[in-house]
């Protein structure tokens, strides 16, 4: 703690009598300075004890009182007045001011010049500025022993924590903890995560300051290259003291470095996989090959595996890491590769309907929607037949604008995926819907429209016609319109059935066709976000029937 003025007068051999002000008297005392203007403030900052023999403080009660009041609202820490040369006492009118101010006011007798306690203020702030200098090394070397000895960003965080008696919290930048202590830290969360979607924590490049539920709390984003890795939270009842800064800032650049590094090593681990993944599926790999690879990477090939296919806002480059930092908080070996326009994920899990859990999981991480489509489970071997069925899914949610499906649950869409060949999907479309198409542009139509409620609603007359804004009878009319012209009779389930696969096989081209694609794997397209979605509701195929 700094010198207080209290602390000031109770050093021997000055011999400093208080007069006024005693309910300041904890004051700290920053600097010393001597000054006999009638008004010293515009050269102070606040903080410091002044000394004066009394040449600017006036002659008459009402200047003494002003003469307080500025050294009050300038934030002084106390006042030394010399008696022996303007005054042989400190005036009345300023005593009484200064004791109603709560501003320490002392008197400094002759014989003791102003130097001596200049001296003893010099000699204890050197000192408090020495033992904090000792104190922070010897914090920050054991931070630095965290490091060396591999405990990581856990063992920083500790260390930082003892170090400051307060509590630390780690966020990734989605606001998800990393690293806490202790684990009572992260009950602050809330408060951190708000703060970092707060305005003025946008662009954060320095320390922002918090009050909040009695904390004190300091947040610091951990930058290294330039990129921002991290977010550092400390916090404390008290306020926090220049040595928690400062050994705060040393853990933020042994963090950078941590995170760095691991960020590195997980970009090669991903690498590596992905390479891994690919060689698989392209065949690159013999089977026995193959085996070693991924029973070298942890896997249990007596168990089946499941390929997750998953996309949201951001490139794939940028998702993967996500779905890493989601599947590393689960037990057991995974693969992620990010290809075009989606991240595919490899692992065996340990229970049936993941699926919806781990899409919420990478969703909330990434703070964007995020869509997910699974195969089946499948041995190792047929890992290329799983990463076609997991695209499929995909491609599916982004036709359907599902959040996640499984490609067991796609029922009719089953059969139009297994035409792996859009050309086929385009060429069976057009062969049953041509002659509409042909018509509606002729005339102006709206006779797919109309034939796309039709189904969507059953093959119920009055709740199609009302989605359409039109009478019964126009709908009727319209109906009788398409069964000339495709020379299907809409009373047939085997003609709604070809007439409801069209649509969806539209639907499929439509979603895919938004951007190139190139391979996913073995007769696999990948591609990016539809332009739009299909507004076939899902119980659409009980048209058929």
């Amino acid at each position: 703690m700094s010198l207080s003025v209290g602390e000031l007068l109770r050093i021997n051999g000055l011999d400093l009598q208080l007069v006024a002000g005693s309910s300041g008297l904890s004051r700290p005392i920053r600097w010393v300075h001597v000054s006999e203007l009638e008004d010293p403030t515009p050269w102070l900052k606040g903080g410091e004890l002044l000394l004066t023999t009394g040449m600017g403080v006036g002659t008459t009660p009402a200047r003494n009182r002003a003469y307080v009041a500025r050294l009050t609202d300038a934030g002084l820490a106390g006042l030394g007045f010399g008696t022996g040369f303007s005054f042989r006492r400190a005036p009345k009118a300023l005593v009484d001011a200064a004791e109603r101010g709560g501003f320490p006011v002392f008197e400094v007798p002759y014989p003791v010049p102003f130097i001596a306690i200049t001296e003893a203020v010099f000699t204890r702030l050197v000192a408090e500025q020495y033992d904090l200098l000792s104190r922070s090394l010897e914090s920050e070397h054991t931070l630095t022993r965290a490091v060396l000895d591999g405990e990581g960003v856990d063992g920083i965080v500790r260390a930082l924590a003892r170090a400051t008696q307060g509590w630390v919290v780690l966020l990734d930048l989605h606001g998800a903890p990393v690293a806490a202590t202790p684990a009572a830290a992260e009950g602050y969360l809330p408060i951190l995560q708000s703060e970092l979607q707060s305005p003025r924590a946008e662009g954060l490049r320095f320390s922002l300051s918090v009050v909040e539920r009695g904390q004190h709390i300091a947040i610091q984003p951990v930058a290294a290259q330039g990129r921002v890795e991290a977010f550092l939270a400390v916090g404390k009842k008290e306020a926090l003291t220049q040595f928690d800064r400062i050994v705060s800032s040393h853990a933020v650049a042994l963090l950078a470095l941590e995170l760095a590094k691991a960020r590195a090593v997980s970009e090669t681990e991903r690498r590596l996989k992905g390479d891994v993944l690919d060689q698989i599926l392209r065949g690159a790999l013999a089977p026995e090959q193959a085996r070693a690879s991924l029973e070298r990477l942890g896997f249990d090939l007596a168990q089946p595996f499941a390929v997750v296919a998953l996309a949201g806002p951001e490139q794939p480059d940028s998702l993967a890491p996500v779905c890493e930092a989601v599947m590393g908080r689960r037990p057991g070996p995974f693969l992620a590769s990010p290809r075009d326009d989606a991240v595919l994920l490899v692992f065996q899990p340990d229970r049936a309907g993941f699926l919806a859990t781990l899409r919420a999981e990478v969703a909330s991480r990434a703070g964007a929607s995020v869509l997910a489509g699974a195969g089946a489970l499948r041995p190792f071997q047929e890992l290329g037949p799983g990463v076609r069925e997991a695209s499929y899914a995909l491609q599916v949610c982004r036709t359907e604008g599902r959040p996640h499906a499984e490609f067991a649950d796609l029922g009719t869409y089953q059969l139009l995926l297994s035409l792996q060949d859009p050309e086929a999907l385009r060429t069976f479309a057009n062969s049953v819907l041509a002659p509409l198409d042909r018509y509606d542009r002729a005339h102006g139509g709206d006779l797919l429209p109309s034939l796309r409620a039709f189904l969507e609603r059953n093959a119920r007359w009055e709740s199609a016609a009302k989605e359409l804004l039109v009478h019964r009878h126009t709908l009727r009319y319209r109906m009788r319109k398409v069964e000339e012209l495709s020379g299907r009779n809409l009373s047939s389930a085997r003609d709604r059935m070809e007439f409801f696969l069209a649509l969806r096989a539209r639907d499929m081209l439509a979603s895919g066709e938004s951007s190139p694609a190139r391979p996913v794997g073995p007769s696999v397209q990948a591609r990016r976000r539809p332009v739009g979605r299909s507004p076939m509701h899902k119980d659409a195929a009980k048209g058929i029937a």
